[in-house]
């Protein structure tokens, strides 16, 4: 493809479209510090509870993954940046917010919970957001035919992340593997003391990182036009007008979307955020739960791609119906897992868990882009994350007031349950209006060629 950009148009032709890949998927290495939380939680309340609230409980930091999950008005302003000023500028925006907010909770973590949540919590993640929906449209605009590949493949960086993130954590804070105590949590203050120091370190990587991957994130020349679109449920070709985004926010098939996102993301946020805090009550080494931590990250990266290719050559309803059934059953074998106490078998099943994660977060930006067209597809893709701020708001409340309560065992069987009703609402996204305004569009836009065959216009 063609291009304006002054430091792409220096590449090949054929190597322009792999190079806006890797710088991106370069830069969202960066933003996947989220998924470390599951990793990152233990040190954290128990340096809170050494510091200044020894009552702190680990279901209360759930807030801070359920702020780094994304922040739909920094979704918002990342998709409007894209499209006036082009992926590099909302890139560069939002890298250099979300590289300060994370440096900065080396001070404020010193301070209050309160202020690691506004740090990390709140400026971090307004920065990965507006970079995410900068850098994931720019990457699918240059394979226009795979869009659901790209997508995955720029997203499983943003998954990745913790396959370097997660060891560098733990080497950095935990280098004696030290054991948590009978509560579950970490007393020695050596390993205490080093955890302010550790967004240091992620802060310098991050920078060097962002600055590589930066400079190869560029658009390709010309417009954003009315495109051919895939009709939901099958492989049909149809061409679908480009249309404003509030008529489309009012749609049902944009409703039953973003309801099925928020069970997905409440799965997502309880699963992936405390899978090691219940891992800690049957597994005593520090380093394997870490090592957990990493090759998970592999299965969420990897089955990014996997899933984009899945959806680009079916369907977004087969896709999405296998990981809910598959998220559901992982969830209900999780009290089981505990029961069997194998280390090896806990492995697996977070592993699979975060296929499963990374197969929501690729399939929808998929199904997004064929629903709402390329020219809204941002803008749009932003106001559906929304979801994932009110299931972390459900997630929240449900691991600060009720874990406590229930158990862990109890908590992922309710997470199943999330992953049912996501999979019932996949089942009758076809039936929405949009989705019937596509079969009306495709049956206008039957022909008769010169063979006597029907082909799509």
């Amino acid at each position: 493809m063609e291009t304006d950009d002054p430091i792409l148009k220096r590449l090949p032709r054929g190597a322009r479209p792999w190079a806006v890949l890797v710088g991106g998927v370069m830069c969202m290495v960066t933003f996947g510090i989220v998924y470390t939380c599951g990793n990152l939680l233990p040190y954290l309340v128990s340096y809170f509870r050494w510091k200044m609230y020894p009552d702190m409980r680990t279901g209360q930091l759930i807030w801070l993954q359920t702020l780094l999950s994304g922040l739909p008005m920094g979704m918002v302003i990342g998709g409007l940046v894209e499209r006036k000023f082009g992926g590099r500028a909302g890139a560069l925006l939002g890298s250099i917010i979300y590289t300060i907010g994370v440096g900065s909770t080396f001070y404020s973590i010193q301070h209050s919970y309160a202020a690691t949540l506004l740090t990390m919590g709140g400026i971090a993640s307004v920065g990965s957001s507006i970079a995410y929906s900068s850098i994931l449209p720019t990457a699918q605009r240059w394979f226009p035919d795979n869009v659901g590949l790209a997508g995955g493949i720029i997203i499983g960086g943003y998954g990745c992340g913790a396959f370097i993130l997660s060891p560098l954590q733990t080497t950095f804070i935990n280098p004696l593997d030290y054991r948590v105590n009978d509560q579950g949590f970490f007393t020695q203050e050596d390993l205490l003391e080093r955890v302010p120091y550790v967004f240091i370190v992620m802060s310098i990587f991050f920078t060097v990182f962002q600055s590589i991957g930066l400079i190869f994130i560029g658009q390709p020349e010309g417009d954003i036009h009315v495109e051919t679109e895939n009709l939901i449920g099958t492989n049909s070709e149809i061409r679908v007008e480009q249309a404003r985004v509030w008529p489309q926010l009012r749609t049902t098939t944009f409703l039953v979307l973003f309801l099925s996102l928020t069970c997905n993301a409440v799965w997502v946020q309880l699963t992936s955020g405390l899978y090691k805090a219940y891992g800690q009550q049957f597994i005593d080494s520090d380093f394997f739960l870490s090592l957990i931590g990493s090759i998970s990250s592999i299965f969420n990266a990897g089955s990014r791609v996997f899933w984009g290719a899945i959806a680009d050559t079916t369907s977004y309803q087969f896709s999405m119906s296998i990981v809910c059934s598959l998220g559901a059953v992982l969830a209900f074998s999780m009290p089981l897992v505990k029961m069997v106490s194998n280390d090896v078998l806990f492995l697996a099943t977070v592993c699979l868990m975060f296929s499963c994660i990374g197969g929501t977060f690729s399939i929808f930006p998929y199904i997004t882009h064929k629903c709402f067209s390329k020219a809204n597809f941002s803008v749009m893709y932003g106001f559906l994350q929304c979801a994932v701020s009110v299931a972390g708001l459900i997630a929240g409340l449900i691991s600060t007031h009720a874990l406590s309560e229930i158990g862990f065992e109890y908590l992922f069987i309710v997470c199943g349950c999330f992953m049912l009703t996501s999979l019932f609402l996949t089942f009758i996204v076809h039936k929405t209006d949009l989705a019937q305004l596509l079969v009306s569009a495709e049956r206008e836009h039957l022909e008769e060629d010169e063979n006597g065959y029907q082909v799509y216009q």
